[in-house]
């Protein structure tokens, strides 16, 4: 995909990322704010299973992150951490390169980020259930 479909692409992703930022962060926030009265409950998958869900320990991930303990967030999930990471380097290249008129071009969205996410929460989740599984050791 090359040339002006190409720029709607990153363009169009831009503009979803500013309505993440403005919308999604203080949903997460909220978010995480019930998760510490307790009114959600825990991943139905560990407590009646006893197995990790792919998504496990996203949300101590999440908190953690805002919390600036990144390496414990990266610990938790690190799926959490890569996301924030291409996401800003995406928003600000982008932001530079609208603010440049085009002449400094912004990250181009590949699919190998998608790729990689998807790899880190299989390899995530494999890895968390072989520690508790083949050596009795809980990941979190």
């Amino acid at each position: 995909m090359y040339g002006k479909k190409r720029i709607t692409l990153e363009r169009g992703l831009y503009i979803t990322g500013l309505f993440a930022l403005l919308i999604g962060l203080p949903l997460a926030l909220l978010y995480l704010s019930f998760q510490e009265d307790g009114l959600f409950p825990p991943c139905v998958l560990h407590r009646y299973l006893g197995v990790y869900c792919p998504g496990c320990g996203g949300s101590r991930a999440l908190k953690a992150f805002f919390e600036g303990h990144f390496l414990l967030s990266l610990y938790y999930h690190p799926l959490v951490v890569y996301t924030a990471i291409i996401y800003i380097v995406f928003m600000v290249s982008q932001t530079i390169c609208i603010c440049s008129r085009g002449r400094i071009r912004g990250v181009r969205f590949h699919n190998w980020f998608l790729y990689s996410a998807l790899f880190i929460v299989i390899s995530n989740c494999i890895i968390k259930n072989i520690l508790k599984f083949g050596f009795d050791i809980i990941a979190f």
